[in-house]
């Protein structure tokens, strides 16, 4: 598959999350309902998914940016925030069609592209129709001189 990719650049972004028990399907569907059964809307939210790695396997978590501070207090979750920088990203259409695709994109950019290990892989729901799949660049090391 050739990706269709682009760099952009994200602000930092504190994101409300539900963490997910495991990384299967499932328990990523019972975040997902639990973050946002406790909104008294999702019109006009902002959604990310985010999927940390290291040695142990995958931690996913649901998330939603805040409408104001005292959201953070009254919603009861956790926060976490989303490391402004560069991302590469591919988007894909009619995602809720194509579940299965995502972890497949997700490794396809991450073996395109530098992948800053601390970082997440984000999902954006940008719309009901449209998935960005993100994944932060490594940043360069300046090599010292003198």
């Amino acid at each position: 598959m050739t990706l269709k990719t682009a760099i952009v650049e994200l602000q930092t972004t504190q994101v409300i999350v539900c963490r997910a028990e495991t990384d299967r399907q499932d328990d990523i569907k019972a975040a997902w309902n639990k973050l946002e059964s406790s909104l008294p809307t999702i019109t006009g939210r902002q959604f990310y998914g985010l999927c940390y790695s290291d040695l142990t396997g995958s931690v996913y978590f649901a998330g939603v940016v805040p409408l104001h501070t005292e959201e953070i207090v009254s919603l009861g979750f956790p926060t976490l925030s989303l490391r402004g920088g560069r991302y590469a990203r591919v988007k894909l259409k009619d995602w809720s069609k194509h579940l299965d695709q995502i972890p497949k994109l997700c490794d396809e950019l991450c073996r395109a592209f530098e992948k800053d290990p601390t970082g997440p892989t984000v999902e954006y729901y940008r719309s009901q129709s449209e998935l960005h799949i993100l994944v932060p660049l490594a940043q360069k090391q300046e090599k010292a001189t003198g």
